[in-house]
């Protein structure tokens, strides 16, 4: 997909090809940002995050044609920004039901692939044993095995997303836009509308191995962490209209160009200090009162002629080590106090004094701390983040 104006996306698609221009920032009437590009291949997909949330909303309308939107868009070299949102081939996981009520699971999959065929598609079913097929290998190979039978409306709201999710790839979409998670188009009394995505992992991933399957290309919008990393092959963020920084979601977590992004993709939160760069003999130290930690080779060499300034360092909970304290152990270099313990999806929270400083570790569940016990805190120097202290830029770019 390309998007130009003064703002110019190029997204290139095997499944589709898109050129936009004319893509509101933030209002009809606002100026564009920088030219920018992004690619993506058949079977991936983009996240776009914002500071504002304007930016993807507005990305996400252009494309799917609801909202306010003055330019053009071309879908395989075809302008279809004519057409009403249900002309244009994009399937929507999100803002809709996604199901026919009434009707059962395999009814819902039948009514699917009517449509693919009613378009005009080559790869569509031909004859109805082929469509009998394709319906009876979604439901003994794919999430819904065994639900058959079942009135698609009394599914859970976890159910009814994968079955929308399925009917709108057996549609065969030119690309899929990920507004929200779930998308529940019935809620009996007592369920609720939605769910949190960070305690539903499963259902993520069973998603992206849908979108996988079918080998779709999709856009979401979410910005729930858990979201962000498990449906992102590839990552755009832009504050206040600009793009601060685009590429794979390993680059950008393991590279983030500024506290911004760094934030972004942080679940949980990350640890952030205030420190002053020295160098101690042959390393460079951050420190922090009579706390210090040690940095790797690359930071080592960015860091070079940057000694008494002021950073901020980041540390994912992931990446701060802690280690029992043993007595008299004439290594250690940084005691902290275990205030609290908190059981999350994926392992455990411990909570840590340091000289009067918070601090977060995330562990594997099986080890096992205690309220009040002395541990070490031991970055991993390899995954240390530094920060400018006003403007937040990187320090390691």
């Amino acid at each position: 997909m390309r998007i130009s104006g003064c703002i110019w996306y190029s997204l290139s698609i095997t499944m589709a090809y898109f050129e936009i221009t004319g893509l509101p920032v933030r209002t009809p009437d606002s100026e564009f940002g920088p030219t920018v590009n992004f690619e993506l291949e058949q079977g991936r997909g983009l996240t776009v995050l914002s500071d504002t949330g304007t930016l993807p909303a507005s990305l996400a309308d252009a494309i799917t044609g609801y909202g306010v939107f003055s330019g053009e868009i071309m879908l395989n070299n075809m302008r279809i920004d004519p057409l009403p949102s249900k002309g244009r081939n994009i399937g929507i996981l999100g803002t809709q039901p996604g199901v026919v009520p009434n009707r059962t699971v395999k009814e819902n999959l039948e009514v699917a692939l009517k449509k693919s065929q009613s378009i005009g598609y080559k790869e569509s079913a031909t004859d109805d044993t082929e469509k009998i097929f394709l319906v009876e290998h979604e439901l003994t190979n794919g999430p819904l095995a065994g639900f058959g039978d079942v009135i698609a409306e009394t599914l859970d709201s976890i159910s009814r997303t994968l079955l929308a999710l399925t009917r709108l790839l057996l549609g065969k979409p030119d690309l899929i836009v990920i507004y929200r998670l779930p998308s529940p188009g019935f809620v009996r009394e007592g369920e609720a509308a939605c769910f949190n995505p960070g305690l539903q992992l499963d259902c993520l991933i069973e998603i992206k191995t849908l979108l996988r399957r079918f080998r779709a290309t999709w856009i979401s919008i979410l910005t729930d962490p858990a979201c962000v990393q498990v449906l992102s092959d590839r990552i755009a963020i832009f504050a206040q209209g600009n793009l601060v920084q685009e590429g794979s979601l390993r680059e950008c977590i393991n590279a983030p160009g500024s506290k911004l992004v760094a934030d972004y993709l942080a679940f949980p939160s990350i640890n952030y200090k205030k420190i002053r760069i020295e160098r101690d003999g042959p390393f460079v130290m951050l420190r922090s009162g009579r706390y210090g930690f040690s940095v790797s080779e690359y930071a080592k060499r960015h860091l070079a002629g940057r000694e008494g300034e002021d950073a901020i360092v980041g540390v994912r909970p992931e990446d701060l080590g802690v280690r029992a304290y043993e007595t008299g152990d004439p290594t250690v270099r940084n005691l902290a106090r275990v205030t609290s313990i908190d059981i999350v999806p994926g392992g455990q929270l411990v909570h840590l004094d340091a000289d009067g400083a918070e601090w977060v570790a995330m562990t594997d569940i099986s080890r096992i701390f205690f309220t009040g016990q002395l541990v070490e805190l031991r970055p991993n120097p390899d995954r240390i983040y530094l920060f400018h202290p006003v403007n937040g830029v990187s320090l390691l770019d």
